[in-house]
């Protein structure tokens, strides 16, 4: 969700002049060579410093990504095993009732049994004075019994399935409650390493944190240049490309970086929910990006295109693997407007293609949402995981 290099480059280079002009100043008071050795090594230890902040912040910036995926992962979870516990649960309501109501029916029977079973046959057969009127009362006691039988082995088989029922429910409810335990040390973590990360910026010099607004002004300006030079560079291409598209890679598969100055060419029109998707994110350039947010103002990286696509009416998960898996691949050669864009391994990012070969993405806390060439992910050795085209 992170790239630096340019800026860590620019910044150092920056500090460098800035450390030399000012050893320049005392020049006419000093030995040259001192003042130029000292001016050097102050730059070199100031960017010694930047490079060390810089390692610190792509490290919170990954863990920051993986626990944003874990914490998606085991939201998505924890939804699906709660409808899962309830659906059993109501079955347990359900099964308790019929395990109820025939032991309520087997009482019956115990009960009128015990009330028989003080008269023997004898003189049942002596008090009625009717032989044959007795034969039918043995034979409907004997019909009785089976039905007394039939009814005590459903309420055994019944109960038993109760049991299985309840311990059913009882996993499901652990398995939700793991699932929220998951998600609240994912988001506990993710709060420390974002506070670390803030620190960390905080920790800079005026002059350093002057120089990175610099450089994030410049590379903004880039990426609009970048933008309104794609469409002109992308047309000899596309005119001399041959009419059959490239094979499709696999999904969550590396592709082969591309040169910087190669623009992404767009495939076609986009469809009408892919166009609305956009749309979506074009008009929420400069939102914050805020850990687990799906809007209406702050985002994650998976939140950010769940709400674009929302605002089409199209649903997708909460999490950049889980998204990967919807619709089709497309390869980077035949992307159009609303392609998702898959980076890192295992997958902890998502994009929104945009066309002209630029993407907009909820990038990390620093910067937000932002519009940035897909080429120049791909010309810093990012890791391409693949496209999908959701609709």
């Amino acid at each position: 969700m992170m790239f630096r290099k340019p800026v860590l480059a620019a910044l150092s280079g920056l500090l460098a002049t800035s450390l030399v002009l000012t050893g320049g100043a005392s020049m006419a008071n000093a030995d040259p060579a001192s003042d130029l050795a000292q001016a050097r090594s102050a730059a070199a230890a100031a960017n010694r410093s930047l490079a060390s902040a810089q390692a610190e912040l792509d490290r919170l910036d990954a863990l920051v990504g993986d626990l944003e995926e874990k914490y998606g992962q085991a939201k998505i979870e924890q939804e699906a095993s709660a409808q899962r516990a309830a659906a059993l649960q109501a079955d347990v309501t359900a099964q308790a009732a019929k395990v109820e109501a025939l032991h309520k029916q087997a009482a019956g029977f115990a009960r009128a049994a015990f009330q028989n079973a003080g008269v023997d046959q004898t003189a049942q057969l002596f008090v009625s004075g009717d032989p044959e009127s007795f034969l039918q009362q043995i034979s409907t006691a004997s019909k009785v019994d089976e039905n007394m039988n039939d009814v005590l082995q459903r309420y055994q088989a019944e109960q038993a399935n109760l049991g299985d029922l309840k311990r059913a429910a009882d996993a499901e409810a652990a398995r939700t409650t793991a699932a929220a335990t998951q998600m609240a040390q994912a988001e506990a973590e993710a709060e420390r390493s974002l506070a670390e990360a803030q620190d960390l910026v905080s920790s800079l010099s005026a002059e350093q944190r002057a120089a990175l607004d610099q450089i994030q002004s410049a590379q903004a300006a880039a990426a609009a240049a970048a933008q309104a030079a794609a469409p002109a560079a992308a047309a000899p291409a596309a005119a001399a490309a041959p009419a059959a598209a490239a094979p499709s890679a696999p999904a969550a598969k590396a592709v082969a970086p591309a040169p910087a100055a190669t623009p992404v060419a767009d495939a076609g029109a986009p469809s009408s929910a892919a166009a609305k998707a956009v749309a979506f994110a074009r008009a929420h350039l400069g939102d914050r990006y805020v850990w687990a947010a799906e809007g209406p103002n702050a985002f994650d990286c998976s939140g950010f295109t769940l709400s674009a696509y929302r605002a089409a009416g199209i649903s997708l998960p909460h999490s950049s693997s889980a998204q990967s898996g919807i619709g089709r691949s497309v390869s980077r050669s035949d992307l159009q407007p609303g392609d998702l864009l898959f980076w890192y391994s295992p997958i902890h990012h998502v994009a929104l293609y945009v066309g002209d070969g630029m993407m907009i993405h909820a990038q990390n806390p620093r910067v937000g949402v932002v519009i940035t060439p897909v080429s120049q992910w791909l010309g810093y050795g990012i890791y391409f995981a693949g496209a999908r085209r959701v609709s």
